[in-house]
C-alpha cells in the first residue's frame, strides 16, 4: 500500500525542467458563499477582501452569492457594507477556495458579520 502511495505521489510531480513560465511561482487563494441577514440573502452588497496590502472587492448578486480571488494566502479581513455600517470578520485564505456562509447579526444596534 505505502509503495502504490509513492508511486501516486511521483505521478503528479512536474517533469525534471518543467517550466515555470504560467505563474506557479505564486498561489491564488479564493473564498467564495453567500450573504443574509436573517433568512434573506443579500444581493447587491459589496464585499472587500483584504489580505496585507491587497484589497479585493466584489458585489453580492441577486442571490446574495459572492466570489473574491487574492493573489497571497493566510489571515485576511472580510468586510461588507450593509446599511451604513462596515462589520467585519477575520478569515483565513488557502490555496484551494474555501466556502464563506456570511451572516450579518445585529447587536446592540451595531451589525456584526458571522460565519454560519
Amino acid at each position: 500500500m505505502l509503495q502504490l502511495l509513492l508511486s501516486m505521489s511521483v505521478a503528479v510531480l512536474p517533469a525534471p525542467g518543467h517550466s515555470h513560465s504560467h505563474s506557479h511561482s505564486h498561489s491564488f487563494g479564493e473564498i467564495f458563499g453567500d450573504l443574509r441577514v436573517g433568512e434573506k440573502y443579500i444581493s447587491d452588497t459589496k464585499i472587500v477582501l483584504k489580505c496585507g496590502d491587497e484589497v479585493v472587492t466584489a458585489s453580492t448578486d441577486s442571490l446574495g452569492s459572492f466570489r473574491l480571488s487574492a493573489k497571497g494566502s493566510g489571515k485576511c479581513t472580510v468586510t461588507v457594507a450593509y446599511d451604513n455600517q462596515t462589520p467585519s470578520l477575520s478569515v483565513v485564505v488557502f490555496d484551494e477556495p474555501a466556502r464563506y456562509r456570511l451572516i450579518i447579526e445585529s447587536k446592540d444596534g451595531k451589525y456584526l458579520l458571522k460565519r454560519v
